[in-house]
């Protein structure tokens, strides 16, 4: 009896080999470009940064053969890394929030993006293409306070300063862009003015929030931290703050909750910037492709809780429960987006005031 070759090469098989080494080659080429290249990306922490780090980017990498190192940090921390590499630029895309952008085009610190090399730039809403082409948006959060459900919320943010709150609330460091939203809830209430008009009083509160110092346990950076000891019981109030660091505690039943207040809440947009002169732009830009990409979109959206800035993504109806989109959901929520240009003039004054009242 004879026995089977071992080693007998069948068509099927054979086409089947020849068909991936064909293959392999292929895909090989097409990316040929960016083999063995590398970028350094600032991205944001919590419940994005960890998406980005564990789904983005691997993916990323192994389809073009190159390396990204992630830096997590925050929009201020992001400029200043921006700002200290100009002369020799380290990153190549930094994630900042959508105040970020007109001051970075100013200082000269981006460059604009080319739409050729981001054609996923032609799904963006309007209103999320900023400085005209020189930053997209990533993901839009609701601003507002937050609070352990285990108490009653507050309907207004005059409420806050109940003595019921005193030492229970966490207040939002105005150095986060989200920590700003409550100077200005802090004028709508001292002026009786809508947000849209209270921004441009925000000179008339330090009296007001000097008045709200017993009632603040501590004023903090990390919203994700913040969260977790709401959530914990060790305050009872929180904020302004991000969905995004919220809604992920509450999906998976957690006693944390936002609060809608009768006055109204803000939109926090998230953006991606191409910084100018940073190394590898072409790899870069594909980055900044991929991140706006509807697969990336739809699945950083359902993870993260946050809206995407983009058409056409079909989310799952536990996502929209949490998130605003499309863009019409967030008119019709009455999300507020500020006037950063005016603010951004602002800030320093604005900061040394806070600092004065919470730090003596």
């Amino acid at each position: 009896m004879t026995k089977p070759n071992a080693f007998k090469t069948t068509r099927r098989t054979f086409l089947a080999t020849a068909a991936a080494g064909l293959a392999t080659p292929l895909i090989m080429h097409r990316n040929a470009w960016a083999q063995g290249k590398e970028i350094v990306v600032g991205i944001w922490g919590g419940a994005q940064g960890e998406f980005i780090r564990k789904n983005v980017i691997p993916d990323f990498q192994r389809d073009l053969g190159c390396t990204v190192l992630a830096e997590e940090g925050f929009t201020l921390p992001n400029i200043s890394k921006m700002r200290a590499t100009k002369t020799n630029p380290k990153y190549t895309v930094m994630f900042v929030d959508d105040l970020a952008v007109p001051i970075c085009k100013a200082e000269d610190l981006i460059a604009e993006i080319p739409a050729d090399k981001v054609p996923n730039m032609a799904k963006l809403f309007p209103r999320f293409n900023y400085e005209g082409g020189y930053g997209t948006g990533l993901g839009v959060s609701i601003g507002t306070m937050y609070h352990n459900t285990s108490e009653e919320a507050p309907k207004s943010y005059a409420d806050l300063w109940d003595p019921k709150y005193k030492g229970n609330i966490k207040l939002n460091s105005w150095q986060n862009t989200s920590g700003l939203f409550f100077l200005i809830a802090t004028a709508a209430i001292v002026t009786g003015k809508p947000f849209s008009q209270a921004q441009y009083e925000v000179d008339k509160i330090w009296g007001k929030l000097a008045e709200l110092k017993p009632n603040i346990q501590n004023v903090y950076t990390s919203g994700v931290e913040a969260a977790n000891e709401i959530a914990q019981g060790q305050a009872t109030i929180g904020g302004i703050d991000y969905s995004k660091f919220i809604y992920p505690y509450t999906a998976k039943g957690a006693p944390i909750d936002m609060i809608f207040m009768k006055e109204g809440s803000f939109a926090g947009v998230n953006c991606q910037v191409l910084v100018k002169g940073g190394p590898n732009q072409d790899l870069g830009l594909a980055f900044m492709d991929r991140m706006l990409s509807p697969s990336v979109q739809k699945a950083l959206a359902e993870f993260a809780l946050v809206a995407p800035p983009v058409s056409g993504i079909e989310l799952s109806p536990d996502a929209l429960k949490y998130i605003a989109y499309p863009d019409t959901r967030m008119d019709e929520l009455g999300l507020f987006n500020p006037d950063w240009t005016y603010i951004n003039a602002q800030r320093s004054a604005w900061t040394d005031q806070a600092n004065k009242i919470f730090s003596a």
